[in-house]
């Protein structure tokens, strides 16, 4: 009995062993699957550094592109304060237009009235440097009148006007021109003292008159002809400066002949 059960187990062994040997991988089948599975880890480690070198380079590229990104938002910022800026400016411009417009319509006509009642008071003034004078207001008057001109040049113009017209309230003029007086053209010396009085004096040193600005006539005054050539002697730095009596004001009028 136990000899039949030692056969039959030898028996199953051997069955089995047979059956491992025909069901199992040969070398060759090992070989290529090592072979495979080298290949594959190969080719796995290859992909991963090719990955890391794909990821590095996006990670420099996201790295270079968060900078940009920074930059523009900075830069972004920074354009709207200088357009805040520009706005401010041009606000400030506007302002400044409006105010320009406001004073030019306020100026131009108050430019316009001081011509007119300048050229009213030389048209009543003493009778010297006609033509200067005449030649200055009308150039002034055509500055005013010019559309291109701008409004601080008249300004200008009409100020130095002004000035020059004040200047020869204090100023003493002498000077020889050909005058027409008592009817007929006569050669004298003409003595300005400011806008105090006008006198001209014959060549001949006897013969004087003086301008009456109430009547807007020349008036005789033969009486101070001395006096009126020593003045105008001093004016013109020929003699050394003294005190002379000199008529001013309106003159006297004349009493009537009995």
């Amino acid at each position: 009995m136990h000899k039949t059960l030692i056969i039959i187990a030898i028996a199953c062994l051997v069955a089995a062993g047979a059956a491992w040997a025909q069901s199992g991988p040969t070398a060759q089948q090992v070989g290529q699957d090592a072979k495979t599975a080298v290949d594959t880890r190969v080719g796995t480690q290859k992909a991963y550094d090719s990955w890391a070198d794909e990821r590095a380079k996006l990670r420099d590229d996201a790295e270079t592109l968060q900078r940009e990104l920074e930059l523009a938002e900075r830069q972004c910022k920074k354009s709207e304060a200088y357009l805040a800026g520009q706005k401010a400016k041009v606000a400030d411009l506007e302002g400044r237009l409006r105010e320009i417009e406001r004073i030019r319509a306020e100026l131009e006509p108050y430019l316009d009235e001081t011509m007119e009642r300048l050229d009213k008071f030389v048209a009543a003034d003493m009778p010297f440097l006609a033509k200067e004078r005449h030649d200055r207001l009308a150039s002034l008057k055509a500055k005013l009148d010019d559309y291109d001109a701008s409004l601080a040049l008249k300004a200008s113009r009409v100020l130095e006007a002004l000035y020059i017209e004040a200047q020869y309230g204090g100023t003493v003029e002498v000077k020889e021109e050909e005058m027409t007086l008592e009817g007929s053209a006569k050669g004298v010396r003409v003595l300005r003292l400011g806008r105090l009085g006008l006198y001209a004096l014959g060549l001949d040193g006897r013969t004087a008159w003086r301008f009456d600005r109430p009547s807007g006539q020349w008036v005789r005054e033969d009486d101070f002809a001395r006096e009126l050539g020593q003045a105008a002697d001093m004016a013109a730095r020929t003699r050394v400066i003294s005190l002379v009596e000199l008529p001013v004001g309106p003159a006297p009028a004349k009493e009537a002949r009995p």
